[in-house]
């Protein structure tokens, strides 16, 4: 494997990487011992549990996964996940940039129900009918993941999407999505305030902006991002930013001013080290690596 394909591939820590699969079974003590602990990942984790079972806790819920489920773990949810020694299956692990930066337009399959719902239940069962379906995507990906091609990246994010959309049909037979909360339940909040980012973000980048159209305050927004996701409101806001100007970089043929523009900055030099501070690259090198 070249160099480049092995920045790309490498398996995700914190790391730059943008996607990785591997088997459960293969999960050394360390792993299971910090999954066990509360904590969260800045990347999207899928895991099919085959064989065993494993819990999977928040603050608000916890649930157990058995035989054939499939669990959908979004970026910045504070969680715990224990796995027994005896469980066999598949994570999944790819970042914010494998994904949004060939997403042109609005809904994102990343961004569906799978990953963010109210319940925080984002969870499939696999019937005797899909595990055939899912066997053969899964098997595509291990084997696209360990070759080495140009044509790489373009694969896995295709078989990625054709599983996520899989699951997306099955989790909408499964699972009530006109599920109703209190409209002060942490879950409902935090929900509508991300739904408010994604139409709001190019020109309100401040959470007391939020929190005026939430009817709440700066602090209690912020309190309620925190004990849901792991992250304040302000990282929830500026990773929203920073999901654009990837895409953005990526897709299309503006320059960085024009993306500075673009994305509500004033000032695209403010820009420039806005963008470095939160990726540790700057606008350039990002744009040459990704279309690499």
């Amino acid at each position: 494997m070249n160099r480049e394909a092995s920045e790309l591939f490498e398996p995700i820590g914190e790391s730059k990487a943008l996607f990785h699969i591997h088997k459960l079974q293969d999960m050394c003590n360390e792993v299971r011992k910090q999954n066990s602990d509360n904590h969260m990942h800045n990347y999207f984790t899928i895991t099919w549990i085959k064989e065993g079972e494993a819990i999977h806790a928040t603050k608000y819920v916890e649930y157990t996964l058995r035989k054939n489920a499939i669990l959908f773990v979004p970026p910045g949810l504070m969680h715990r996940f224990l796995i027994n020694s005896h469980c066999t299956g598949y994570a999944i692990t790819f970042n914010e940039t494998f994904f949004a930066i060939k997403e042109n337009g609005e809904g994102s399959v990343s961004d569906s129900t799978l990953f963010f719902n109210p319940d925080f239940r984002s969870i499939i069962q696999l019937n005797e009918d899909k595990l055939e379906v899912f066997n053969g995507i899964v098997g595509l990906m291990e084997k696209e993941f360990n070759g080495d091609d140009r044509y790489r990246h373009d694969m896995l994010y295709h078989q990625l999407k054709l599983f996520l959309l899989e699951s997306r049909r099955i989790y909408e037979k499964q699972h009530d999505l006109n599920i109703a909360l209190d409209e002060e339940h942490p879950g409902s909040v935090i929900i509508k305030f991300k739904q408010l980012i994604d139409g709001n973000y190019k020109d309100h980048k401040n959470v007391s902006a939020y929190a005026e159209m939430l009817n709440l305050r700066a602090t209690g927004l912020n309190e309620i991002s925190k004990k849901t996701t792991g992250i304040t409101a302000g990282e929830l806001i500026r990773n929203r930013v920073i999901k654009e100007a990837k895409k953005m970089l990526y897709s299309s043929d503006l320059n960085t001013k024009e993306i500075a523009y673009e994305l509500g900055f004033q000032d695209p030099a403010y820009f420039s080290r806005f963008f470095k501070k939160y990726t540790n690259q700057t606008l350039s090198d990002f744009r040459s690596f990704v279309r690499k």
